[in-house]
């Protein structure tokens, strides 16, 4: 009888046009305000604290909080009171429930809105995408122009009727319309892919509407039992999937000063828009358990011993994000990191725990919300890098102190300059007063090639190989001023006395420095309009008896 009642109920309230929920709720209970006020988020969870002020009367008082997050973990919920005065109120029981809600009267109303706005939003991605076709020819026209141009200048030039201020305008002309049309392309596009998000969202939302049983709304029911009439504050707090965090940061290199602003990267879709709160971001890592190792047997087994030697050549990558404490490159760098090695936020092993700048709003989309935590400026070092095994290129580095009072955690960092972005990179932990570097793109004037030859030969006497590498380096400099070149090559670093490797210093341009790591520096000038050279010849040596794999 009574389910029959229930569905008989809900079948009056559809054909009446109102609100049904399934299973039906109890609407004797008194509702409740009491909204987010602040939110500790962690690696893949957020613990939210609500906060609301209550009228109770003497005796039993039955509460509901309505658009809680359906997503809530039961066992993290929490209800406490607090009323600073002598109204005693005990919390008697406090129980989270989902239900699906209808919207029986809304839904034609509200499927109309949503189609209106996906033909607006697709309307509009077609015309981008016109745009960005006619951009894109235009620009490939231009591109034309320029080829052609460049092939009419030799024979101009040979027949003597060349003129340098006009083929120097009429190249700079072009130059500045590609440039522009290319820009027009990238913004275009860009717009593009937020309008393809926003399309995706307003599909999602028609979807629900045409399946109301996948609206799910989550309320928590609280029962209380008060000594007299008065006011109480009501706190709940509980966890929630759906809610990471990952930090980003922004560095702006203008002149010699560099501006690290750090921001918080933050996605939510837990079933309830958190407005105006007080973020907190954590790196603690709450659900990691720890568990004994599990044994297996450690056989041993006896067997001959080999008289060779097998060597193998690998990559050893040498951290260099902490240059040194204090402000003093090379300084012995940062510690090794003791933080557990997950696909999440790198705390250097100690538990970092920021704060937002202000009270923000992250509505419950699945959408990037990037919140301000920390900036600091400090003067930059900066030269032009050449590490032509990876890549041959002068790479503009700025080089300074970290001036923040919090840790910069290892995470992706846009780079700007004057001019705008000029690209982005990664970052690892970074402690206040430690040495940053960080690279701006290549430098344009200068072109860099670099070439290797190798010899091996077996050395009569004492049957030692020896393989002798020469790495030669050609700079250019095609900009009329002087460039300052911190060039950077490396030699193998040998681990057994089977194999010694040495640096043939008569063959070796200049005077390089050498650390432990097998890195040589040179400090080189290399003039306006000029051309150098740079050689380097080490010689690898391995026993009789030593093969490599």
């Amino acid at each position: 009888m009574t389910s029959t009642t229930t569905m008989t109920s809900s079948t009056t309230a559809a054909a009446s046009g109102l609100v049904t929920h399934h299973p039906a709720v109890d609407e004797s209970r008194t509702r409740i305000a009491a909204p987010v006020v602040s939110a500790t988020l962690l690696e893949d969870r957020a613990q939210v604290t609500r906060r609301g002020r209550v009228d109770v009367v003497a005796g039993r008082n039955r509460l509901v909080l309505w658009d809680v997050a359906p997503t809530l973990q039961d066992v993290s919920l929490r209800v406490t009171t607090s009323n600073g005065g002598d109204t005693v109120v005990r919390v008697d029981d406090a129980r989270a429930r989902r239900v699906a809600r209808v919207l029986h009267s809304e839904q034609p109303e509200a499927a109309r809105i949503l189609e209106e706005k996906l033909a607006e939003l697709s309307r509009r991605h077609d015309e981008l995408r016109d745009d960005a076709e006619r951009v894109q020819h235009r620009a490939s026209v231009v591109a034309e122009m320029m080829e052609k141009a460049l092939a009419e200048v030799p024979q101009d030039a040979a027949w003597s009727i060349g003129d340098a201020t006009a083929w120097k305008h009429t190249f700079e002309t072009l130059s500045a319309k590609s440039r522009a049309l290319l820009g027009s392309a990238q913004n275009t596009r860009h717009e593009m892919r937020t309008l393809s998000d926003a399309v995706n969202f307003v599909v999602e939302e028609r979807r629900r509407i045409d399946r109301p049983d996948t609206r799910v709304l989550g309320l928590v029911e609280v029962d209380l039992s008060a000594d007299e009439n008065g006011s109480v504050d009501l706190i709940l707090e509980y966890t929630v999937p759906n809610a990471i965090w990952r930090p980003t940061h922004e560095a702006t290199l203008s002149g010699q000063i560099l501006t690290i602003a750090s921001r918080a990267a933050v996605w939510q879709n837990t079933g309830e828009d958190w407005v105006d709160v007080n973020l907190s971001f954590s790196t603690a890592r709450s659900s990691l358990g720890h568990e004994p190792p599990l044994l297996h047997d450690d056989v041993l087994n006896v067997q001959k011993r080999d008289n060779r030697v097998v060597v193998q050549a690998r990559e050893v990558a040498v951290s260099r994000a902490g240059l040194g404490r204090g402000g003093v490159p090379g300084g012995g760098g940062a510690a090794a990191s003791t933080a557990v090695d997950l696909p999440g936020v790198d705390d250097g092993g100690d538990i970092q725990h920021l704060k937002a700048a202000h009270p923000v709003s992250v509505p419950s989309t699945g959408r990037t919300s990037f919140v301000p935590l920390s900036s600091f400026q400090a003067p930059a070092v900066t030269s032009l890098l050449v590490m032509a095994e990876a890549d041959e290129k002068a790479i503009l580095k700025a080089t300074c102190a970290h001036g923040g009072t919090h840790p910069m955690l290892a995470g992706p960092v846009d780079l700007l300059r004057d001019s705008g972005p000029v690209g982005s990179t990664r970052t690892l932990f970074i402690a206040p007063g430690e040495q940053l570097a960080l690279g701006f793109g290549p430098d344009d004037d200068v072109r860099v090639k670099r070439t290797v030859e190798s010899r091996e030969v077996v050395d009569e006497i004492d049957q030692w190989r020896r393989r002798t590498v020469t790495v030669n380096l050609y700079l250019s400099n095609l900009g009329p001023d002087d460039k300052a070149l911190d060039i950077v090559e490396r030699l193998p670093v040998s681990e057994i006395e089977h194999v010694k490797v040495t640096l043939v210093a008569d063959k070796t341009s200049g005077a390089p420095t050498l650390d432990d790591d097998g890195f040589l520096r040179w400090g080189m000038a290399l003039a306006g309009r000029g051309r150098l050279r740079l050689s380097l010849v080490y010689v690898v040596a391995f026993a009789p008896n030593v093969t490599s794999s």
